[in-house]
C-alpha cells in the first residue's frame, strides 16, 4: 500500500510539475498530515508566509504549491517548492538553518507534520 501511494505522490508530482517552466529545475516535495484541529487554510497561511520570506531573501523564482490527494489516502497532502537551480536551493536550506529563520519551523509544526521528503530533479523529455 506505502509502495501504491508513493508511486501516486510521484506520478501525481510530475504531472503537476512536468510544464515546461519547470525544465531543469529542483523541486523538494514533503509528504504531509494535517495537526488535530487545523485546515487546509491553515498550512496554506503558514506556506505563504514562507514562500514570501523565501522570495524576499534568497530569490523570486522559488515557488511552492499544495497538493491533495485525488485518488489515495485523502488524510495526506504535500508540498511541492520548486528552485531554479541547486545553488538557490542550497541557499535556502542556510537561510532556513539560520536562528533568523526558526519560527518558521514552528509555524508549520503548529498546524502539520510532514513525515517524507525528497529533492528531485525534473529534466524535459525529449
Amino acid at each position: 500500500m506505502k509502495i501504491r501511494l508513493l508511486s501516486i505522490m510521484v506520478a501525481v508530482t510530475f504531472a503537476f510539475l512536468s510544464n515546461s517552466i519547470f525544465a531543469d529545475s529542483i523541486v523538494a516535495t514533503f509528504t504531509c498530515k494535517l495537526n488535530e484541529g487545523k485546515k487546509k487554510e491553515d498550512v496554506q497561511a503558514v506556506n505563504s508566509k514562507w514562500l514570501k520570506y523565501v522570495n524576499e531573501n534568497v530569490s523570486k523564482d522559488i515557488t511552492s504549491s499544495f497538493g491533495s490527494a485525488v485518488i489515495g489516502n485523502q488524510d495526506i497532502f504535500m508540498f511541492a517548492d520548486t528552485y531554479p537551480d541547486l545553488e538557490t536551493w542550497a541557499k535556502t536550506q542556510t537561510l532556513l538553518d539560520s536562528e533568523a529563520a526558526s519560527e518558521m519551523d514552528d509555524m508549520f509544526e503548529e498546524v502539520s507534520h510532514c513525515s517524507e521528503n525528497r529533492l528531485w530533479k525534473l529534466e524535459p523529455t525529449k
